[in-house]
């Protein structure tokens, strides 16, 4: 195991970690308090529907169509699972005269932790972690130079299958609109956890995580949510 590797999983185990113990305390202010609040374990469930990533497959060379299910546990804890199928076409650029296309499903699983000191409100501010898993090839394109003859030669390769692991970080917020409609935005830090072997700079993008090397991102959810109205427990 890699350095980077060993280091990535560590911080992301330790975000985990962090949220749980938080989510714990949280729920344990005070006797009186859960006493106020006791409530049914299972609130609801949620798909929502990243528009973000169509729009950006709609102006750009890359991007990606995502959905996701949520579950809803006491309004604070969110298990997630979200998939996707991530898309590109990147056309052979003048400088370096290789471009890439790809086409391949993507699966993230994790969970949110609503930070909303009123768990119960219409809006939530939610901090979470994602593992993240595709397995692609690649087909590269391009111009390669004949430097005895002269000239030009045009090639296309397609890459062995990629077998890429990665975790995330996320700050979301979503808010309630009307019925079972919500709207909802999340922030994200990823890092890359492992990949099958090939080189390291032979991807130029990798379905679900984005542009080979960009650690950032974000999206933007339609969410449709279905849940239960408070009822405290006897």
């Amino acid at each position: 195991m890699t350095a980077t590797l060993r280091i990535s999983l560590y911080v992301w185990l330790t975000a985990i970690s962090m949220l749980l113990r938080h989510g714990a305390a949280a729920e344990g202010n005070g006797v009186q308090e859960n006493e106020r609040d006791s409530i049914q374990l299972f609130r609801g469930v949620a798909v929502s529907y990243d528009l973000a990533g169509t729009v950006m497959r709609m102006v750009s060379d890359y991007g990606q169509y995502e959905a996701a299910l949520r579950v809803n546990l006491l309004d604070r804890y969110f298990p997630t699972i979200e998939a996707g199928l991530g898309s590109a076409n990147h056309e052979p650029d003048i400088v370096t005269q290789i471009g890439a296309k790809v086409n391949a499903p993507y699966f993230r699983l994790g969970c949110d932790l609503n930070m909303a000191k009123n768990k119960h409100d219409i809006y939530r501010v939610l901090v979470g972690a994602r593992y993240g898993f595709t397995s692609f090839k690649t087909e590269a394109e391009g111009i390669i130079n004949v430097p005895y003859w002269g000239g030009t030669v045009p090639y296309s390769v397609t890459t062995e299958r990629c077998a890429y692991h990665w975790a995330e970080l996320l700050f979301a917020v979503d808010a309630y609109i009307w019925g079972p409609l919500r709207l909802g935005w999340s922030f994200r830090y990823r890092m890359k956890l492992a990949q099958s072997d090939m080189g390291a700079n032979s991807l130029w993008y990798i379905p679900g995580f984005g542009e080979n090397g960009n650690k950032l991102g974000g999206t933007f959810n339609i969410i449709f949510e279905l849940g239960r109205k408070n009822k405290k427990t006897l």
